[in-house]
């Protein structure tokens, strides 16, 4: 059985799949992550909310650094810009946001340890490793 190296992980598709229902959730698009849609906004949001997209952003960038390096937001909306961004109201950026604060605080801290634990994941050496194959 031939397998697909393009794929996605099934531990991947689950952390997307998780990421995308945040931001249905949180009145956004179902099929667009939430880090997409702050990278989207980071970009495209005038005052008074650029504040808000880049304080998220800041927070998202921060929990993932480890694992992608910097600027996580940005390069996901990158990826996903044929989709549709939602702002969503004001309850819905506030609901966004404890949504954000509540899943980032967690994971920054397991992802740290995780790169302890296995160097490979850390975005440099990932990087490193793809520019050698």
């Amino acid at each position: 059985m031939e397998t697909d190296k393009s794929a996605m992980s099934w531990p991947n598709a689950v952390m997307v799949a998780v990421d995308q229902l945040g931001d249905a959730i949180a009145g956004g698009n179902p099929d667009a992550t939430v880090s997409a849609r702050v990278g989207y906004f980071l970009e495209h949001a005038k005052a008074p909310y650029s504040l808000y997209w880049k304080s998220l952003a800041a927070i998202i960038d921060c929990a993932f650094h480890p694992v992608d390096g910097p600027n996580h937001c940005l390069e996901s909306y990158r990826q996903d810009k044929d989709e549709l961004f939602q702002q969503g109201s004001d309850f819905f950026r506030a609901l966004l946001g404890v949504i954000v604060i509540g899943f980032c605080l967690p994971t920054a801290v397991v992802l740290r340890l995780a790169v302890i634990v296995y160097p490979k994941w850390h975005w440099k050496n990932r990087r490193a490793h793809a520019a050698e194959t």
